[in-house]
């Protein structure tokens, strides 16, 4: 059952508990402190990490000379600096002072380059840094400032044009499975085909209705998926990516994108422009167990054409769509008109005899 939006409350109504949708975000394409530092102009300076190893995946905003705690205020944070102390304190003091600025500031790093201002890294300034967990770098060789911030810029804008031209692909891609009508399962594994790595459609139940990119079988990745799923959405962990379908007041479900690797588009990106596609084509089905069938006629169709590595596979597949089949009985019905189509009553009933049997159906 989807949720359903109360206009004059302003509020969603949900069929079960609230549940905090937590979105995770991996990496960004910035370049990192270690990938600046291995850059060719600041290479040939034959830099030393002095403290902050463990940081220098944090990516780099941007990178500036900022030779005063003045002009280290003025950044926004995730910046790179560069210095060569010219215009640093001289007392332990005011060097720690200048730290404590640097670090408040959020920079990704500070880069100094040893010369006749500055011979040696301050301890002071080192030891401000190491407490901080922050890096701290030393150029060893003379370094052009213009060279690194120039190849770091280039790189930076680069990634950011190719971000902006993923974007146009995603949605041209996602616009025209809409305008063609793709039903969801061909949604989702085009999803799955552009993040290259699982993603998963539920229903608001946490009811696998769709699953692209698994591995053989799909074992591992639908293994315990209501109990993962709920958990996901709660605190979120995993490195998974949730957004919600909804449309006009009314939520289906979330597409969630599993752990893998960045998109030049940004996975939220990417995982949004289906989510769209696939609101705008539950929007145009017949009714609102128009999934749960297509759902459950792909798995009869998996099953009778043998479409499963191992029996694990086939446990996971129909648990996640909401049928415990583990260690119980299964009883399939088959029911053969002569003309017209199955009632919904006939079929309820079917099933209910099943279930009075004792068996699942």
């Amino acid at each position: 059952m989807p949720d359903r939006r109360d206009p004059a409350a302003g509020r969603t109504v949900r069929p079960e508990a609230p549940v905090t949708v937590t979105t995770t975000v991996l990496p960004s394409v910035l370049p990192s402190v270690r990938e600046v530092l291995r850059m060719e102009p600041v290479a040939v300076a034959l830099p030393e990490v002095l403290t902050g190893r463990e940081r220098l995946d944090a990516p780099v905003r941007w990178v500036h000379v900022a030779e005063t705690a003045e002009a280290a205020r003025l950044g926004s944070g995730g910046e790179l600096l560069l210095a060569t102390g010219v215009g640093w304190p001289a007392d332990e003091a005011a060097l720690r002072r200048l730290g404590r600025v640097l670090i408040d500031a959020d920079v990704a790093g500070l880069v100094l380059e040893l010369g006749p201002p500055m011979p040696v890294a301050p301890a002071a300034l080192v030891e401000e840094f190491a407490a901080a967990g922050l890096p701290f770098a030393v150029l060893h060789r003379e370094a052009r400032f213009v060279a690194i911030t120039e190849a770091v810029h280039s790189r930076i804008i680069a990634e950011q044009m190719a971000a902006l031209r993923a974007r146009d692909d995603i949605h041209a891609l996602f616009t025209d499975l809409s305008l063609r009508g793709s039903p969801a399962d061909f949604i989702v594994e085009q999803a799955a085909r552009v993040l290259g790595s699982p993603v998963v459609l539920e229903d608001t139940s946490h009811r696998v209705i769709a699953a692209g990119g698994l591995a053989a079988g799909g074992e591992a990745e639908l293994a315990d998926w209501e109990q993962r799923s709920r958990a996901a959405h709660r605190a979120g962990g995993d490195g998974w990516t949730i957004v919600p379908v909804e449309a006009r007041g009314m939520r289906w479900g979330h597409l969630v994108g599993l752990a893998g690797e960045p998109h030049p588009a940004g996975r939220s990106n990417v995982l949004e422009q289906a989510a769209v596609a696939l609101a705008l084509s539950r929007l145009s089905d017949r009714d609102e167990d128009e999934w749960t069938r297509r759902s459950h006629d792909a798995l009869l169709a998996a099953l009778l054409g043998r479409r499963f590595a191992a029996e694990g596979g086939v446990t996971a597949r129909f648990e996640a769509a909401g049928f415990p089949i583990a260690g119980r009985p299964v009883v399939g019905v088959a029911i053969r008109l002569r003309s017209g189509t199955l009632p919904v009553s006939a079929a309820a009933r079917a099933v209910e005899a099943a279930h009075a049997g004792g068996a699942d159906a």
